[in-house]
C-alpha cells in the first residue's frame, strides 16, 4: 500500500513539474513576442481594442498547442498564423465595423511638406502603414511581416504557407508598388 501510494504522489509531481514547465515555456513566449504580434494586429486591423483582443485570443490558442504537448519547432510563424486567422475571422464577424471606420475618416493620407529640408515631402512611418492598404491583401502581409516584424523570407513562407520562391516576388513587387504610390503622395 505504501508504494502504491508513492507512485500516486510522483505521478502528481511529475504533472505538477510538466505543467510547470509548460507555464515556464508559454510565459517565454509570451514576453518574447506580445508586442510583436500586437504590432502586427495593429498594423491589420487599425483598431486598437480588437488588436488587443485578437493577441490575447493569439496566446490563449497557442497555450491550448503548448498545454497539448504539442511539438512546436517554430513557435514565432504559429503565433503570426493563429493571429492572422483570428484577423480573418473578426473581418468577417463584424464587417460593419470596418465600413464605419472607412467611413470616418481612418483611411486618409497625409502628406506634410518642409520647406527646411531638401526633400519636397516627408512622409512618416505611420503614413507608410496608411499608404499599405492600398496594396494587395497578401503583398501588404508580406510586406508588413518583413519590413515591421523583422520576418526572414523562409519565416514568411511558413506563416503564409508559401513557398520562399513566391514570397520574395511578392515581396519585390510590392516594394516597387509602395515606392509609386508613395511617389503620388509627395
Amino acid at each position: 500500500m505504501i508504494c502504491n501510494n508513492y507512485g500516486t504522489y510522483t505521478s502528481y509531481i511529475m504533472k505538477i513539474e510538466r505543467k510547470q514547465q509548460y507555464t515556464d515555456q508559454f510565459m517565454e513566449y509570451y514576453e518574447k513576442y506580445h508586442d510583436d504580434i500586437f504590432r502586427f494586429c495593429m498594423v491589420k486591423t487599425r483598431n486598437r481594442s480588437l488588436s488587443l483582443d485578437i493577441t490575447q485570443e493569439t496566446f490563449m490558442k497557442f497555450w491550448e498547442y503548448i498545454a497539448k504537448g504539442t511539438d512546436i519547432k517554430q513557435e514565432r510563424p504559429l503565433l503570426y498564423r493563429i493571429s492572422n486567422n483570428l484577423i480573418i475571422d473578426s473581418y468577417r464577424k463584424k464587417k460593419e465595423i470596418l465600413v464605419e471606420d472607412f467611413n470616418d475618416g481612418l483611411y486618409e493620407h497625409y502628406v506634410s511638406d518642409d520647406d527646411s529640408q531638401k526633400q519636397a515631402d516627408i512622409i512618416d512611418g505611420g503614413k507608410i502603414i496608411d499608404l499599405l492598404h492600398e496594396l494587395p491583401e497578401l503583398t501588404r502581409e508580406i510586406i508588413t511581416l518583413r519590413f515591421i516584424n523583422d520576418f526572414s523570407i523562409s519565416e514568411i513562407a511558413k506563416t503564409i504557407d508559401r513557398d520562399n520562391k513566391t514570397v520574395s516576388v511578392y515581396l519585390h513587387r510590392g516594394i516597387k508598388q509602395l515606392r509609386k504610390i508613395v511617389e503620388t503622395y509627395e
